[in-house]
């Protein structure tokens, strides 16, 4: 028992802070038709009863509200980590309103379980709206790195390849859709991704050769950076803004000096592309070109993105500093006290 003598007095602050609302009082306030979203923090880990409740007052909200619920409580779960509605995510996953699916994708994507995987391949060909599937296909773009890091089974990453795959080859599927999954899949070292990265860019529409370079510098390899800066050149600004940017991604010295030639591009997209790309890559050289730019740009929008390349690549530069392997500091004692 705590000796009243030593007890802790009541936080002042939380004497004047009103109690927070529980699940049912802001099921209470969306039902009466309220847009008061900040206490909807309440919803974390919602039960049974109150999801089924939720579910019967969600087709009665309109299309823009149950959007602004979801993004509300997107934001909510990235803030705060111990939030989670996924169980509010999983059920708008079939809503008729393809933006909400989307921010739904979105929402169940903060944490990466086995069983929302599943659920996102089996709607990637399911789902009838394209944009919805370009966007599980983002999403299923970071289990693919998962699975590099051999954090999914063995099944689970045969079914997200298979997935993605599918729809890459389905000509049938939307051009931005299979560019998508074509990005998406970049991350794999399998070989077969690979040659399918190769045959997309020597022959695929032009949609799909922008995919093919922007997979080219999620797969981490250098095999490709000579044809990422080939494409520096190319009529499209559009490649060379996928090019710059895959290179970018790459990490690799080799890639600066181009870089560096394109922050004259005619097209402001490729030039934003280039400094980020160079702030990516830090170094000294790269630091030298983006200071140049900062103090050239010809616009704010150019030295702003300096400005922040360059802080990125200082940030870089920043000794990673492991206490734990500090050397003891005898003189003043090290492990035995003061000295005598």
């Amino acid at each position: 028992m705590t000796d009243p003598e030593f007890a802790l007095p009541p936080d002042e602050a939380d004497e004047d802070e009103p109690p927070q609302p529980t699940a049912d009082e802001v099921l209470d306030q969306l039902e009466a038709g309220s847009d008061d979203y900040s206490a909807l923090r309440a919803l974390t880990d919602i039960g049974d009863g109150q999801l089924t409740r939720l579910m019967g007052i969600w087709p009665r909200l309109e299309p823009e509200r149950r959007r602004d619920l979801l993004a509300k409580l997107d934001q909510l779960a990235n803030e705060h980590a111990v939030l989670d509605f996924y169980r509010i995510h999983l059920s708008a996953l079939h809503d008729p309103d393809a933006a909400t699916r989307m921010l739904a994708v979105r929402g169940i994507a903060i944490e990466e379980r086995p069983d929302y995987l599943h659920l996102l391949c089996a709607q990637l060909e399911s789902d009838p709206e394209a944009s919805v599937r370009a966007e599980i296909a983002d999403v299923l773009g970071k289990w693919v790195v998962s699975m590099e890091f051999g954090l999914l089974s063995d099944e689970d990453a045969e079914e997200l390849e298979v997935a993605l795959t599918n729809r890459i080859h389905d000509e049938e599927e939307d051009e931005e859709v299979r560019g998508r999954c074509l990005e998406a899949l970049g991350a794999s070292s399998e070989e077969t991704v690979g040659e399918l990265i190769g045959e997309s860019y020597e022959v695929g529409s032009h949609r799909l050769r922008v995919a093919a370079i922007k997979a080219m510098g999620r797969s981490a390899s250098e095999t490709w950076l000579q044809i990422l800066i080939f494409n520096f050149d190319d009529d499209d600004a559009d490649i060379r803004s996928a090019a710059a940017t895959a290179a970018g991604a790459l990490l690799m010295d080799a890639a600066v000096t181009p870089l560096g030639m394109l922050l004259d591009d005619a097209e402001t997209e490729v030039q934003l592309a280039a400094i980020e790309a160079l702030g990516e890559i830090g170094g000294e050289e790269a630091e030298r070109i983006l200071t140049r730019r900062q103090r050239e740009a010809p616009t704010t929008e150019i030295r702003q993105a300096a400005e922040d390349a360059l802080a990125a690549a200082q940030l870089l530069d920043v000794p990673i500093r492991d206490d734990a392997m500090a050397e003891p500091d005898f003189e003043d004692g090290g492990l035995d006290g003061p000295a005598l």
